[in-house]
């Protein structure tokens, strides 16, 4: 198990990656997990500015989670979330989801760009073989920017994950360590 320093800052060409901390939980971070054209494929429900707060420090805390905010380089601001978890040490696994949450951000490679240099440097860093990430069929977008990644399609989990009070599919994705 690898101990991530505080100081930590993944380096993109447009972005960087770095823990957040109680700082980070601000009325526009909470905005974002209120709107629900930003949400509509999340499993996550409305939130408050204190709730992020709690949340930032639970994962901070958490030895079987890297949870990261992605940042702008131009301005350095706040625009999204990147982690894998749970990671499991033992079989060398671990399941990566991202959040582009500012839409003035939104179709510009970013979160392309934040997979690739986190998976990177994740596979580099902590020992694992194998990252996966999920996506509901309809996340159109999310399998799209996996895919530009480098994942492949792995598995489809058939009525696995209760969405918008249904079941749906969990398309899960994967890349490798080569």
């Amino acid at each position: 198990m690898t101990v991530i320093p505080n100081d930590l800052r993944i380096e993109g060409k447009q972005i960087y990656l770095r823990k957040l901390t109680k700082k980070d939980a601000t009325i526009e971070y909470c905005s974002w997990l209120n709107d629900s054209e930003v949400t509509e494929h999340l499993v996550t429900i409305k939130t408050t500015v204190e709730e992020i707060e709690k949340y930032i420090k639970e994962k901070n805390e958490n030895n079987k989670c890297l949870f990261l905010g992605i940042f702008s380089k131009e301005n350095d601001q706040h625009i999204g979330n990147i982690k894998i978890e749970p990671i499991d040490f033992q079989k060398k696994i671990g399941m990566m989801g991202i959040l582009i949450g500012n839409k003035e951000y939104w179709g510009k490679g970013l979160g392309t760009q934040a997979i690739n240099v986190f998976v990177k440097w994740t596979f580099a860093n902590l020992g694992l073989e194998v990252i996966e990430a999920g996506a509901f069929p309809e996340n159109k977008r999310s399998i799209h920017v996996f895919q530009k990644a480098s994942f492949t399609i792995d598995r489809i989990e058939k009525q696995s994950v209760m969405h918008k009070g249904k079941l749906s599919d969990n398309i899960i994705m994967a890349i490798h360590k080569t």
